[in-house]
């Protein structure tokens, strides 16, 4: 059938979607360009909030007209954001980093909810819906190889070249991207259910979040998870830097997504274990991996943390799984988007604080902080178990 090549393209979106490579140091070249730490992680805010203003409108848009014309507006705002961010170097303009970071925050809201909603939709229709979790750790290993495959290219550009090349290099490989998209094929059940005005789309989503009381509780923990282990992604670097030379950063990203691969690959060995539970224990190890790691601050530190990863694969499916299993059919895509809307507020206010923490004190004392609020999530999930036992 046409729709199973959706399946290889989703791989494959995952792997470019990835492979950035000024993402490992982005908060290096930011703070280049503005002076500031602060200032530096004020842009991945940026981002966050622009794309909290876009996730209810471009989920409605996703359900609406189509999960395929919505993934391609997705590639074509982000290659936008990255131009933005690469000709900033050359002018030395902070201000393009900003207009850049709207763009990009936009882009992440097109995509937010619509490839993983594209992707269980064309396993409903192939009837293979059960085997969603499966399909979505096998695409996602192929995420980690692109984010391997980018820390391997920022190793070899930044050691001969500048950030400012890393930033160009970056831009040029997003335009396979949008070739990706370009080439998805639209699953026929996503018409099903658009014949309500936005308005109503959005009122029947937001209603089916709130009834749902696993899915809300799950929601808050999940997206408070992410915006912590965004903030500590773009942010560790920077502390590395600090550790270990510039290119040695970015090998500790290829070990890094190395165990993201390996991961991704084990994600289904924990499926009897049940989502809730696996949620639990991964965020348990990948905390005492941190723990340790911060706790002796040398050199090895960097190494020992890019360990965290062997568990990220494996909570990401899990989660991912559990709410493509929650969503309503109609509205998957708003509803994701509403979650998504969420995660955005999250990040966006941990951006700042963390940045001003790190100006005001130090880069080690924001890493503990990071820490300690990673830990609520543990604490969230075992109680998210024990009122809803699977």
């Amino acid at each position: 059938m046409k729709i199973e090549r959706n399946i290889l393209l989703f791989k494959l979106n995952s792997f470019f979607g990835n492979l950035w490579p000024l993402l490992a140091l982005a908060v290096v070249y930011f703070q280049q360009i503005t002076g500031s730490y602060a200032a530096a992680l004020g842009i991945f805010s940026v981002t966050t909030v622009s794309q909290s203003l876009s996730e209810v409108p471009t989920g409605v848009i996703s359900d609406k007209v189509g999960r395929r014309y919505t993934l391609i507006l997705y590639a074509v705002f982000s290659l936008f954001g990255l131009f933005l961010f690469s000709i900033a170097g050359n002018l030395t303009m902070p201000t393009l980093l900003f207009v850049g970071a709207v763009s990009r925050g936009v882009a992440d809201a097109f995509e937010s909810g619509t490839g993983e909603a594209l992707l269980y939709e064309t396993m409903q229709e192939l009837g293979k819906e059960n085997e969603y979790d499966l399909v979505f750790s096998r695409s996602k290993m192929f995420g980690q190889i692109g984010l391997a495959a980018s820390a391997l290219i920022a190793t070899g550009v930044t050691y001969f070249y500048s950030l400012n090349v890393l930033a160009w290099v970056s831009f040029g490989i997003s335009f396979f991207q949008l070739f990706i998209v370009l080439s998805f094929v639209e699953p026929g059940i996503t018409g099903k259910g658009r014949r309500v005005s936005s308005l109503e789309h959005f009122k029947n989503s937001w209603n089916a979040l709130i009834k749902n009381k696993k899915l809300r509780y799950f929601a808050c923990i999940k997206m408070f998870q992410k915006a912590c282990g965004w903030t500590t992604y773009s942010f560790e670097g920077a502390y590395f830097n600090a550790l270990i030379p510039t290119w040695a950063v970015s090998v500790v990203r290829i070990i890094k997504q190395i165990t993201g691969i390996i991961s991704y690959a084990i994600a289904p060995c924990f499926r009897k274990l049940g989502f809730l539970k696996t949620l639990m224990t991964s965020s348990a190890l990948m905390f005492l991996i941190d723990l340790t790691a911060l706790v002796l601050n040398t050199f090895v530190t960097p190494f020992i943390m890019s360990f965290v990863n062997l568990f990220h694969g494996v909570s990401e499916t899990a989660g991912s799984a559990l709410f493509q299993k929650e969503f309503t059919q109609e509205q998957r895509a708003t509803m994701g988007s509403i979650v998504s809307l969420i995660g955005a507020l999250f990040l966006a206010v941990m951006y700042c604080f963390i940045g001003f923490v790190a100006d005001l004190y130090s880069l080690y004392f924001a890493m503990l902080l990071l820490l300690l609020l990673k830990f609520l999530t543990v604490f969230g999930y075992y109680d998210l178990l024990r009122r809803f036992k699977e």
